[in-house]
């Protein structure tokens, strides 16, 4: 069987060729037989038949290897697609490998943006917001702390924020943010409302689509700050849990001066 998909090429001119010797062997034949029987030559239409079935013979030929290079052809597409679908399939193993390299350390993030220097709080939360900004490609950044006393949240420093007013105070269930600390659980926004947060540069204003708000949590489950960093860029699932454990190292290192 594969000796004869082997030669297959060969088949259509092999069967051409047979047809023209066994056509020349029936004239031969018919001829002869007509000079036996004293007809001095051969009559037009026998010589017309043998033309007639040449070119039919020729046409078959050729309507074949037509067809061969149809089936050629769909077979070479065929065998491309099956090329392109495999590589599709490479490329997406190795794009999922890269996510899968891509995957934040959360543990040397966290270390990175949380200062060391705990001795000026406007400071430390400047430095803090900074470190943030950098790596998550912030915008804009809020830190605000909770008096023990009141249980306000108060602002305390800002990233790339200016206003002649300072950033309203809240207590736990109002506002989005009072809400969150209330929750204690980090909110990732998209679509904000136009001029719900404004960026001012010498390029003029910006509206910043994402907002993340992240609860500083303390060791006894108590929400003692809030961060609030905005983007032009959306914060994926894993910014989001990096943020929900800083909030927590946060919490440690803010209530680690109190503790004797």
């Amino acid at each position: 069987m594969n000796l004869i998909r082997k030669y297959s090429k060969y088949i259509p001119g092999v069967l051409l060729i047979l047809l023209f010797v066994f056509v020349l062997l029936v004239f031969k034949s018919f001829h002869n037989l007509l000079i036996s029987s004293g007809v001095k030559s051969t009559p037009g239409w026998a010589i017309f038949f043998l033309i007639f079935i040449a070119v039919v013979g020729i046409l078959d030929f050729f309507l074949i290897q037509s067809k061969n290079n149809e089936s050629k052809i769909l077979l070479n597409e065929l065998e491309t697609l099956k090329n392109r679908i495999e590589d599709s399939k490479v490329l997406k193993e190795v794009k999922k490998e890269t996510v899968i390299k891509e995957k934040i350390d959360i543990e040397k993030e966290v270390k990175a943006i949380i200062p060391v220097d705990l001795a000026d709080l406007e400071k430390f939360g400047e430095t803090l917001l900074l470190n943030a900004a950098r790596r998550f490609n912030a915008v804009q950044g809020l830190f605000y702390l909770k008096d023990q006393e009141n249980g306000i949240f108060s602002f305390k420093s800002g990233y790339a924020y200016f206003t002649e007013t300072e950033p309203v105070s809240y207590k736990e269930g109002e506002t989005l943010a009072g809400q969150v600390a209330k929750n204690k659980k980090v909110l990732n926004l998209s679509k904000i409302p136009d001029n719900y947060i404004t960026i001012m540069s010498g390029f003029g204003n910006g509206f910043p689509n994402y907002l993340l708000i992240v609860p500083v949590i303390s060791p006894n489950n108590e929400t003692i700050g809030m961060i609030e960093l905005a983007s032009f860029k959306s914060f994926s699932s894993e910014v989001e849990e990096l943020f929900a454990y800083l909030g927590h190292k946060l919490g440690e290192k803010l209530v680690q001066p109190s503790k004797s």
